[in-house]
């Protein structure tokens, strides 16, 4: 009897442990190798470039819709980028929208690319976030065209439905 208890206990252990795990949103990270990209970099100097005239202190980049934090080496690439480019990590959300960074408590705006989508082999749509605007003005979807290995942004809508 007490050997029967014991291996259901631990079959119960077992499946609680691999469910806590599968649905953890912490376990849960962006793929890096799909969104630390040429096409990802050029979309996010795109968006600044269009965001430069509201003059944010910082831009924050995430990943995924678990906003997964982009490498320092992706980080890097925007070195030379005024306002500064930070990882989300880097920020914390004010409960009023306000996204601020956690070293100097500068306010900053979030750039989220959620996902891709291939058109083909030189067209991919890309959904982005903006998660301190409000809801409903916060979701676009961005076409991208490449050639030869350069990629420009054709035009984004808002994302009304799913994506």
């Amino acid at each position: 009897m007490k050997k029967a208890t014991i291996a259901i206990s631990l079959g119960i252990l077992a499946v609680v442990t691999w469910w806590l795990l599968a649905h953890s949103h912490h376990s849960r990270k962006s793929n890096m190798a799909e969104f630390e990209t040429d096409l990802t970099e050029t979309l996010v100097r795109g968006i600044m470039q269009e965001m430069d005239g509201a003059q944010p202190k910082y831009y924050y980049v995430a990943f995924g819709e678990e906003r997964t934090d982009p490498s320092r080496l992706f980080i890097a690439r925007f070195a030379s980028h005024i306002p500064p480019t930070r990882g989300i990590s880097s920020a914390f959300d004010k409960r009023n929208g306000q996204v601020v960074e956690t070293a100097h408590a500068r306010m900053g705006v979030i750039i989220q690319i959620v996902r891709f989508k291939k058109i083909d082999a030189e067209t991919m749509d890309v959904l982005v976030q903006f998660p301190n605007q409000p809801a409903g003005e916060n979701r676009f979807a961005y076409r991208m065209s490449g050639q030869g290995g350069k990629w420009s942004i054709q035009r984004h809508l808002p994302v009304v439905l799913n994506f």
